[in-house]
């Protein structure tokens, strides 16, 4: 495949398009792995832990800021309201700036509370604030891009916007650390989402100016049905993506969070790649579901494209001991162990991906919110148990076990919804037994790699062997994803 096709027209949309994002997150998320070897030498491990802290309490949160309208509901309201894109956006994207308020509303009125809470000081609650309140401008914009495969700007934006504000953040760390500055954690964290901000303002404001729909009972009826249960699923998912580091935080401290943070980036970096490829694949999914004809196309994609990550996923475990030695210091090393079991929940999170994407269209999103809040209580015992015991790895590892059990509800409900709806007159969306035994044996490789991290030469010939064989037949895997 020559890069050129991607421009000339001899690739489709859908393919183009998932090149595209893709490109613009690796790039993006480049400048991160860049970076990052400066950040762990210019900072203490407690200051990056209070970076990764504010992300994590993100994440938990702004589920409810948003209403949950980006884990999926928002691009099938696209589909519903193909001829009404603007009005919606700018309808929902009221609703989220008033949930935000009032967000902000229970925070003043007692802020000590949740500044104890959470770990983070007022100046940084502040900011979180702020951000919930701008930032689903900016994913609203992208998640459309993305879903009308207008790559070039959602590509251009992606990159720039990263891009600006990781100068920033590193200019103003320098100088404050020179300076002799003690709080790097927030001069990070405010420098670099001063830019973001900036950007999710601008669009804010546009959205709301082209949609000129400030209200309607038509737009939040539908997403609101849609995304209230989202919201527990949201939350319950962001308890399961960061309860351990908010935990390690409360009971060992940031420095731990720092290390296993770090590393923990470092060996889910794979999920870029899937994040590309599923935004490109819902809109095909979305568009052929209702259509017999295409379910067999459906099933070879979805299979092609599981087995494609199931590759990357192990690859980048196999790569970890030098990948950790390149990007962080020495004290970072000893947690190298944390690596293969994340790569294998990376794994997992594509997996019940995909089934919750077939929830999300046939509008039975409370079977992701009950599956996501059992895995995410699974996780929350297990990480105590398992930190109090064995110290902060143990929390890789329990993570992992949630998402294994994560990834087999959405598959049951999943299927048992879809024939709901649909009958058993037809073969099911997915080669589900061909996904259980590929997530089965991508779990076992990740893991067969902690054997071979103190044996490098082994490591390297398994990893020439596979290039060889990819190398023999790339005809075949380039014909696959054609």
């Amino acid at each position: 495949m020559k890069i050129n096709q991607i421009f000339n027209g001899k690739l489709s949309v859908g393919l183009t398009a998932s090149i595209v994002y893709t490109l613009a997150m690796l790039l993006s998320k480049g400048l991160t792995i860049i970076t990052t070897p400066i950040f762990t030498r210019i900072m203490p491990p407690d200051q990056i832990g209070i970076v990764n802290l504010y992300n994590s309490w993100y994440s938990m949160i702004g589920g409810i800021a948003t209403l949950a309208l980006t884990s999926g509901g928002f691009q099938l309201s696209l589909k519903e309201f193909k001829d009404e894109r603007n009005e919606y956006v700018s309808s929902v994207l009221t609703l989220t700036s008033i949930t935000t308020i009032i967000l902000a509303i229970v925070y003043f009125i007692n802020p000590s509370f949740w500044n104890e809470m959470t770990g983070l000081p007022t100046a940084l609650m502040v900011l979180l604030l702020v951000h919930m309140f701008f930032y689903p401008a900016q994913e609203f914009w992208l998640m459309r891009q993305r879903y009308e495969y207008k790559y070039k700007s959602a590509g251009l934006f992606t990159f720039l916007s990263v891009f600006i504000a990781t100068i920033f953040s590193i200019g103003a760390v320098v100088l404050a650390s020179s300076t002799g500055i003690k709080e790097l954690g927030t001069v990070r964290l405010f420098a670099n989402y001063a830019v973001i901000l900036l950007f999710s303002s601008v669009i804010w404001v546009w959205i709301l100016r082209k949609g000129k729909t400030f209200y309607s009972d038509k737009y939040w009826r539908f997403s609101l049905a849609l995304s209230l249960p989202m919201i527990g699923n949201s939350v319950a998912a962001q308890i399961l993506n960061v309860s351990d580091r908010t935990m390690i935080s409360k009971m060992v401290g940031n420095r731990e969070v720092g290390i296993y943070s770090t590393l923990y980036t470092v060996s889910s970096l794979s999920l870029i790649v899937w994040s590309a490829i599923n935004a490109s694949f819902v809109p095909f999914l979305y568009e052929n579901l209702s259509k017999p004809k295409k379910i067999p196309k459906i099933r070879s994609l979805s299979s092609t494209i599981l087995l494609a990550f199931a590759i990357v996923a192990f690859l980048a475990t196999m790569m970890a001991p030098e990948i950790v030695k390149v990007l962080a210091t020495d004290e970072y090393y000893d947690a190298i162990y944390i690596m293969p079991p994340i790569a294998a929940g990376v794994f997992l999170t594509s997996v019940s991906n995909m089934y919750s994407n077939l929830l999300i269209y046939h509008k039975k999103t409370q079977f992701l919110m009950v599956s996501s809040i059992i895995a995410a209580v699974i996780n929350v015992v297990l990480n105590y148990i398992g930190i109090q015991k064995f110290g902060y790895i143990a929390a890789a590892y329990t993570t992992m076990i949630a998402y294994i059990v994560l990834s087999i509800l959405q598959a049951i409900v999943a299927t048992k919804a879809h024939y709901a709806t649909v009958g058993h007159g037809q073969p099911f969306v997915y080669n589900s037994k061909f996904i259980f035994v590929l997530a089965c044996v991508t779990v076992s490789c990740c893991m067969a790699c902690l054997l071979f991290y103190h044996t490098p030469l082994l490591r390297y010939i398994i990893l020439i062997i596979m290039l060889v064989v990819f190398w023999l037949k790339r005809k075949i895997i380039i014909q696959l994803f054609k």
